[in-house]
């Protein structure tokens, strides 16, 4: 399954791995010390090359260009750095609900661009490598208090902005009785089991923007 995956990406195993180790397959991790962000690229390479269990320390600290020393000086084992970029993630993600969601914008394209902006390429980059199941469980494993702070967040920031257009009359809340944070967290729910249960990269996409209007046009008054 997860090689018919990366072949609907058009990349087969080997040319993923080829690519994770000319760095061809990158993160946008602007605002970080640049140290920081070294660390987190290099271990996502290790992690989608050789899986989360088989990378090492000395795997991440080659690819970031710096001893295994100097990488304990920043953190204390590979749990940790997938903590750290799980928490990233988050941040990012919520910097870009801000400015996808802003005031009167038609609730159907709001919507679309914020399913197309949550499945970006550092998901399609997970689902593209054969270890892609395997990093998203130890993610959830080690980092499941990350992750749920961080969908809190989201969802409260979603949430905010439907109470904010319903209040303006641009979204019709009425059939959730007005409980905008229901409808935020059908949505993140609903798209979350799109990602877990996708055949292929592509019905992913297709199917979130399918959802986003979906929820879209039942908002519309």
């Amino acid at each position: 399954m997860l090689t018919k995956l990366a072949k609907s990406v058009s990349l087969s195993i080997d040319d993923f791995d080829e690519k994770c180790q000319r760095g061809g397959m990158t993160l946008d991790l602007p605002d970080l010390d640049p140290r920081i962000a070294a660390i987190l690229q290099a271990a996502f390479a290790a992690f989608c090359q050789y899986g989360y269990r088989r990378t090492s320390m000395e795997d991440i600290a080659q690819g970031a260009g710096m001893s295994r020393a100097a990488l304990y000086l920043h953190y204390r084992n590979k749990e940790d750095i997938l903590r750290s970029f799980t928490q990233v993630y988050f941040d990012q993600s919520l910097v870009e609900v801000q400015r996808i969601l802003t005031p009167g914008r038609d609730v159907v394209e709001a919507l679309s661009d914020l399913v197309a902006s949550a499945g970006g390429p550092k998901i399609e980059q997970i689902i593209a490598s054969a270890h892609g199941q395997e990093l998203l469980e130890a993610k959830q494993s080690a980092c499941g208090d990350v992750v749920s702070a961080g969908v809190a967040r989201v969802n409260a920031a979603v949430a905010a902005w439907l109470s904010d257009e319903a209040d303006a009359g641009r979204v019709d809340l009425s059939a959730v009785g007005g409980n905008a944070g229901a409808v935020a967290s059908m949505l993140f729910n609903a798209w979350h089991g799109l990602k877990e249960n996708a055949a292929t990269p592509t019905a992913f996409v297709t199917g979130g923007q399918d959802l986003a209007r979906l929820f879209g046009r039942a908002l519309r008054p």
